[in-house]
């Protein structure tokens, strides 16, 4: 008997999976705004690596260029204030975003998915303790604890990262209790706790892969939601701290100086418009591929 439920378990998972994954590949494909925003992103991934070895200019060296200097063939997009290099400080700028996007995400996974498998799959009271602390999170601005944060721990980036995943792990172990849910009352949930499975092996081998389609396209919004946040914190002095390039402290800079050089806003206000708009569109393609409602 036990033999025969382990077949169970193991046999149709794999090629219904197998499927899903495949078929949510060939719709990716056919969304062009998706792919364009991969390709757009995978890009900005090089640069900023390139980023760590070589930039035109020092980020730190003042007076490169006239201060207020529009582009020219020396300094592409321009100098700032203190006569530093404008695209040098962007490309530094495009490595704190995305420290901060995945990086928070990463954090947001480890803490959030853990914590919504053993809401969702015990139940009683872990799960009414966990929704009881998700409902006073949410209850409190995020903008008010990442700030408070901050001022408790000081202004850095490891603090950044740890002021936005405290305002931002809920959303995603409200997702994952929600899929553990729906999924332990499943077929091949009963069919593996009549063949023995442990808890462990039930929540991480069978309840997380099957949920892992929204957990993916959860996580995809979340990136840009985090660069937002970081660059809005950086904008009111409170996020990267000078001489570190961050887009949102670049365009506080150039604010004051707007009617004279408005090239210091546009050019980290562009950068940061076009990367939250290319996570966008890349979570809306594969919230499109992965939904099982529009397979055909």
């Amino acid at each position: 008997m036990a033999a025969t439920a382990a077949a169970v378990v193991t046999r149709p998972i794999a090629p219904e999976q197998a499927s899903l994954w495949s078929d949510a590949w060939r719709r990716l494909r056919r969304n062009r705004m998706a792919l364009i925003s991969a390709v757009y992103l995978t890009l900005l991934v090089v640069v900023a690596i390139v980023a760590i070895f070589k930039t035109p200019y020092s980020y730190r060296a003042v007076g490169v260029a006239l201060p207020y200097s529009g582009p020219s063939a020396a300094n592409w997009l321009g100098a700032d204030i203190l006569g530093r290099d404008v695209l040098s400080r962007l490309l530094v700028g495009a490595q704190i975003s995305l420290i901060v996007g995945v990086g928070t995400q990463v954090l947001v996974l480890a803490v959030g998915v853990p914590i919504g498998l053993i809401a969702g799959y015990y139940k009683g009271v872990a799960d009414s303790v966990v929704s009881f602390i998700i409902n006073v999170f949410y209850g409190i601005p995020d903008l008010l604890v990442a700030m408070i944060l901050l001022l408790l721990l000081g202004p850095s980036l490891n603090n950044i990262i740890i002021a936005i995943v405290a305002t931002r792990w809920m959303d995603m172990t409200r997702l994952v209790r929600g899929q553990t849910l729906a999924l332990r009352e499943r077929e091949f949930i009963e069919a593996a706790r009549a063949s023995g499975a442990k808890p462990l092996k039930i929540l991480f081998g069978h309840i997380l892969p099957n949920a892992l389609g929204p957990i993916i396209v959860q996580a995809t919004f979340g990136v840009p939601a985090a660069i937002l946040f970081e660059a809005f914190l950086s904008f009111l002095g409170i996020g990267v701290q000078p001489p570190t390039p961050s887009w949102g402290s670049m365009a506080s800079d150039g604010l004051a100086a707007i009617r004279i050089a408005p090239h210091m806003v546009l050019a980290p206000s562009i950068a940061l418009s076009l990367t939250l708009m290319a996570f966008n569109f890349l979570g809306d393609g594969l919230r499109d591929a992965l939904d099982p409602r529009s397979r055909r």
